[in-house]
Protein backbone atom coordinates (compact mmCIF):
# COMPACT_ATOMS: atom_id res chain seq x y z
CA UNK A 1 0.00 0.00 0.00
CA UNK A 2 1.81 3.36 -0.98
CA UNK A 3 1.36 6.40 1.64
CA UNK A 4 -1.35 7.94 0.36
CA UNK A 5 -3.39 5.21 0.37
CA UNK A 6 -2.22 4.42 3.97
CA UNK A 7 -3.62 7.78 4.74
CA UNK A 8 -6.34 7.47 2.65
CA UNK A 9 -7.33 4.17 4.72
CA UNK A 10 -6.32 5.74 8.46
CA UNK A 11 -8.94 9.03 7.55
CA UNK A 12 -11.49 6.42 6.75
CA UNK A 13 -11.07 4.67 9.75
CA UNK A 14 -10.64 7.47 12.27
CA UNK A 15 -13.17 10.02 10.17
CA UNK A 16 -14.95 8.15 8.02
CA UNK A 17 -17.61 11.29 7.87
CA UNK A 18 -14.80 13.44 6.39
CA UNK A 19 -13.41 12.95 2.31
CA UNK A 20 -10.33 12.47 1.52
CA UNK A 21 -10.82 13.81 -1.87
CA UNK A 22 -11.97 17.28 -0.33
CA UNK A 23 -9.25 17.28 1.86
CA UNK A 24 -6.83 16.86 -0.60
CA UNK A 25 -8.84 19.34 -2.91
CA UNK A 26 -8.51 21.78 -0.50
CA UNK A 27 -4.65 21.42 0.36
CA UNK A 28 -3.57 21.23 -3.27
CA UNK A 29 -5.95 25.18 -3.52
CA UNK A 30 -4.40 26.48 -0.70
CA UNK A 31 -1.28 24.50 0.95
CA UNK A 32 1.25 22.23 -0.11
CA UNK A 33 0.48 18.27 -1.10
CA UNK A 34 3.56 15.92 -1.20
CA UNK A 35 3.13 12.25 -3.07
CA UNK A 36 5.87 9.72 -3.40
CA UNK A 37 6.52 6.15 -2.87
CA UNK A 38 8.10 6.46 0.08
CA UNK A 39 6.14 9.53 1.96
CA UNK A 40 2.78 11.32 1.68
CA UNK A 41 1.99 14.77 3.37
CA UNK A 42 -0.72 17.45 2.85
CA UNK A 43 1.15 20.77 4.73
CA UNK A 44 -0.56 23.90 4.94
CA UNK A 45 1.10 27.27 5.57
CA UNK A 46 -0.67 29.28 8.68
CA UNK A 47 0.47 31.49 11.39
CA UNK A 48 0.43 30.37 14.75
CA UNK A 49 0.04 32.75 18.00
CA UNK A 50 1.73 30.14 20.69
CA UNK A 51 -2.14 29.12 21.10
CA UNK A 52 -4.08 29.24 18.56
CA UNK A 53 -3.92 28.45 14.17
CA UNK A 54 -5.22 31.40 12.21
CA UNK A 55 -5.54 30.94 8.31
CA UNK A 56 -6.52 33.73 6.01
CA UNK A 57 -3.37 35.40 6.40
CA UNK A 58 0.04 35.93 4.46
CA UNK A 59 1.67 36.22 7.91
CA UNK A 60 2.53 32.76 8.03
CA UNK A 61 4.84 31.41 10.40
CA UNK A 62 4.37 27.91 11.13
CA UNK A 63 3.07 24.73 8.55
CA UNK A 64 0.32 22.95 9.82
CA UNK A 65 0.86 19.07 9.17
CA UNK A 66 -2.92 17.78 8.63
CA UNK A 67 -2.56 14.62 7.50
CA UNK A 68 1.16 12.60 6.57
CA UNK A 69 2.36 9.07 6.18
CA UNK A 70 5.36 7.22 5.48
CA UNK A 71 8.86 8.37 5.61
CA UNK A 72 8.68 11.82 7.41
CA UNK A 73 12.18 12.67 6.86
CA UNK A 74 11.45 12.50 3.00
CA UNK A 75 8.39 14.91 3.72
CA UNK A 76 10.34 17.63 5.36
CA UNK A 77 12.94 17.51 2.80
CA UNK A 78 10.26 18.28 0.26
CA UNK A 79 8.43 21.48 2.09
CA UNK A 80 8.61 24.29 -0.47
CA UNK A 81 10.00 26.66 2.13
CA UNK A 82 11.07 26.65 5.55
CA UNK A 83 8.50 28.39 8.39
CA UNK A 84 9.41 28.49 12.10
CA UNK A 85 7.38 26.11 13.35
CA UNK A 86 5.97 22.64 12.41
CA UNK A 87 2.02 22.04 13.96
CA UNK A 88 0.21 18.56 14.43
CA UNK A 89 -2.29 16.78 16.07
CA UNK A 90 -1.58 13.37 17.15
CA UNK A 91 -4.46 11.06 16.04
CA UNK A 92 -7.29 13.42 15.55
CA UNK A 93 -6.75 15.24 18.88
CA UNK A 94 -8.09 18.59 19.17
CA UNK A 95 -4.43 19.56 21.28
CA UNK A 96 -2.16 21.44 19.35
CA UNK A 97 1.38 20.31 18.91
CA UNK A 98 4.30 23.03 17.77
CA UNK A 99 7.74 22.18 17.55
CA UNK A 100 10.46 24.54 15.43
CA UNK A 101 11.07 23.30 12.62
CA UNK A 102 14.54 23.50 12.34
CA UNK A 103 14.77 21.42 15.37
CA UNK A 104 12.91 19.20 14.70
CA UNK A 105 14.19 18.46 10.69
CA UNK A 106 17.56 18.90 12.13
CA UNK A 107 17.36 16.88 15.87
CA UNK A 108 14.50 14.19 15.55
CA UNK A 109 15.18 13.63 11.49
CA UNK A 110 18.84 14.52 11.01
CA UNK A 111 18.23 16.49 8.10
CA UNK A 112 18.89 19.79 7.53
CA UNK A 113 16.66 22.23 5.81
CA UNK A 114 17.58 25.42 3.61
Amino acid sequence: MLPWQKAHAWLAKHFPNDSFEEILAHYLTHGFVWSSPISFALFKPVFWDGQNIHTGTENWNAWFAHLAAGDLQDCFTHVPFTLEFVLFQRHGKAKIHAYNFQHLTSKVYGIVNT
